[in-house]
């Protein structure tokens, strides 16, 4: 099966100055990764609400059916303390999606490595570990019309400290009225290879360059609402690798091949998705008005 993805790439640049490009890809895809685990897992620094492992089965990539969740499973997440700290997650009914029990905290920490030990009904342990990073606060949150395109589509764009030191990855997640635009084509991510240590202004991390209303994603009316994310190397790769593949869906749909993770499984079985441990910062939201549909001002002017 043949399928043809458009994938939006962003990386940093020299000079606190961003790019993007799109193409299109031709992606070869066979029926492999039938029966395998799949596992989507974070723990991050929010108050609440701050854990989720979901589990399923994997079917073959050309059938439309919904993985299987995988039910009564022993999901624990632990920190590298001296004294471990260790939540146990239970299982929201039957959907695979495992939560911290109500009444229960479990904060996450910059600076502490936690890590994911999975014990599935018939056996299988799969485990996994990330370190948690802090991250630099998320100052500003923009959305205004794009130079790319002409400013004919709104871009949004923020503004942030880049954390001296080489080594940061960040990942920012976009809200469009609560809803989380988490599709493989609309991930926003990137390195400080090139930016070390800069003050970074006006990075768009995304534009919403369709031309049809049905295709758009933002409208005037809506709520726009940016977490910047401290994500690890192993979550920098695995995001990369979605995009080099260039798969549709999800994030932790079935890849049509080999994705690098931190996941792995007593059973030498390869498991699918990934383990993350990130620090969040939320900025500002942005309701879109007419004011939105300006062209981009850089924040550079402020300091003139």
């Amino acid at each position: 099966m043949k399928t043809i993805f458009k994938i939006y790439v962003i990386t940093f640049l020299l000079a606190g100055i961003f790019v993007s490009c799109e193409d299109v890809v031709e992606v070869d895809i066979n029926s492999e990764d039938i029966d395998l685990i799949a596992v989507e897992a974070y723990i991050n620094t929010k108050p609440e609400n701050n854990a989720y492992v979901k589990l399923e089965k994997s079917l073959p990539v050309d059938k439309a059916d919904q993985n299987p969740a995988i039910n009564n499973a022993i999901v624990e997440i632990s920190d590298n303390e001296p004294t471990p700290n260790i939540i146990l997650l239970e299982e929201s009914g039957t959907t695979g999606i495992y939560i911290i029990p109500e009444n229960e905290t479990y904060p996450g920490v910059p600076g502490r490595t936690y890590t994911l030990t999975i014990t599935t009904p018939d056996g299988v342990v799969i485990s996994a570990e990330d370190y948690l990073d802090p991250v630099e606060k998320l100052d500003t949150v923009k959305v205004n019309l794009s130079p790319r395109g002409n400013y004919e589509y709104l871009g949004i764009y923020i503004n942030s400290q880049e954390t001296p030191g080489k080594g940061n990855y960040y990942k920012w997640d976009i809200y469009i009225n609560n809803n989380l635009l988490y599709e493989s084509d609309k991930l926003s991510f990137a390195s400080d290879e090139l930016v070390d240590g800069n003050y970074i202004y006006d990075f768009e991390i995304f534009l919403d360059w369709a031309d049809d209303d049905e295709d758009k994603v933002i409208f005037p009316g809506d709520t726009v609402r940016v977490e910047q994310l401290s994500i690890s190397e192993s979550a920098y790769d695995f995001y990369l690798g979605m995009i080099n593949q260039a798969f549709s869906g999800s994030p932790f749909s079935v890849p049509p091949a080999n994705l690098q993770n931190n996941i792995t499984a007593s059973n030498g079985k390869r498991v699918l998705g990934l383990f993350s441990a990130r620090d969040i910062s939320v900025g500002n939201e942005v309701i879109i008005d007419d004011n939105n549909f300006t062209p981009v001002v850089s924040s550079l002017l402020s300091l003139e």
